[in-house]
């Protein structure tokens, strides 16, 4: 979802369209065994997937069509396009978009340049003032207490310049006891990342992540050219069913892309971790829609096992963008909509789709 201080419409999920986005070479999952151009290829896996299937045909009635696609270590169990959708079709992913922020900072802590427990102000001085007990960590789990802002995505102005007037807020988090979905902290963790690598947000994301794994359609600020010199790290890519599924891969194999290493497997795992086990999330609006009470580092933990491990994680987006991963029998998936009837809909409705795909891939049925 696109933050509790954004669940109306607004900045990046409200001007996102999905539009093809200039021209695109179909390439292979980088030797994953898995096709380039899944629009085209034919539907697999009907039987086990039949309850799959007519759960997204009545998904996406009255809309502009879906993707779906379930994974098992890359061989592809189910795939199916609905209506206008295609798995190469760009179309705004909303709070997806977290999964790849966590993914691009924790590069820079496996190369020991920031650690999660660092405070923010040891990159962003202006935070040193009445906000020092704001740290990395924070930032991505929704505890940091900074207040919402209305300057995120807004593309009038710098991500620097709308981080800028987050710092200078007259308020203090002081000692946080709750947890506040919003999109305020991947905003300042975008600007972290922006000082550390010296390079815009968006060009950070595709050096490290995007361009290694062959997301050649995702970007964080839509169509836009030239780039917005504020794109929202939390809410306002744009992907494919085909760029994130590439992604998933990368996740399921704990930082591997093919044979090249994006993430140390330490850092996946402590973007799947508990992060909110202190604090209460019980009150938090997107709680209440997600009916998910635990939370990592841009991913929400759907599924836990008696030891608190995560079973299954995921990245809904307020439009319905629903990829997951099921950590416990090394499947992942996506349900690709564009659902523009809130996120009050959008995501349990794509919920339940997801969750009949882990069930079928994990046993069958």
């Amino acid at each position: 979802m696109i933050g509790a201080m954004a669940w109306r419409p607004r900045g990046s999920d409200r001007r996102a369209r999905p539009v093809i986005v200039g021209a695109w070479v179909a390439v292979g999952l980088l030797g994953l065994g898995l096709s380039g151009n899944l629009a085209d290829a034919a539907s697999t896996g009907a039987g086990r997937f039949g309850r799959v299937d007519a759960a997204m045909r009545r998904r996406v009635r009255g809309s502009g069509g879906g993707a779906t696609v379930v994974v098992h270590d890359r061989t592809t169990l189910f795939r199916r396009t609905y209506g206008g959708l295609r798995t190469t079709t760009p179309i705004p992913i909303a709070s997806a978009s977290k999964w790849l922020t966590s993914a691009t900072l924790m590069t820079l802590v496996d190369q020991g340049r920031l650690a999660l427990d660092d405070p923010v102000a040891k990159y962003l001085p202006s935070f040193g003032v009445d906000k020092g007990t704001v740290t990395i960590r924070s930032l991505l789990s929704h505890t940091s207490g900074l207040p919402d802002s209305d300057c995120v995505g807004d593309p009038t102005i710098t991500l620097r310049a709308c981080v800028d007037q987050t710092a200078a807020a007259d308020t203090a988090p002081g000692v946080v006891r709750a947890f506040h979905y919003s999109s305020v902290g991947y905003e300042v963790a975008g600007r972290v990342i922006e000082v550390l690598t010296g390079e815009p947000f968006e060009r950070a994301f595709e050096d490290r992540i995007a361009n290694p794994i062959g997301m050649r359609r995702t970007r964080f600020d839509g169509t836009k050219r030239p780039r917005s010199p504020n794109p929202d790290p939390s809410a306002s890519a744009i992907s494919t069913v085909d760029d994130y599924t590439r992604f998933l891969d990368m996740v399921e194999h704990l930082g591997t892309s093919g044979t090249h290493p994006i993430l140390s497997p330490t850092s996946v795992l402590e973007i799947e971790r508990d992060q909110v086990q202190p604090f209460d999330t019980s009150r938090d609006p997107a709680v209440a829609i997600t009916r998910i009470h635990t939370y990592g580092l841009g991913v929400w933990r759907d599924t836990t096992d008696p030891a608190d491990g995560t079973v299954v994680a995921s990245g809904n987006g307020a439009l319905g963008f629903y990829p997951w991963i099921d950590r416990a029998h090394a499947d992942y998936g996506i349900v690709g909509v564009v659902d523009d009837r809130g996120p009050d809909h959008a995501v349990p409705a794509s919920q339940r789709v997801a969750r009949l795909e882990w069930t079928a891939a994990a046993t069958g049925t």
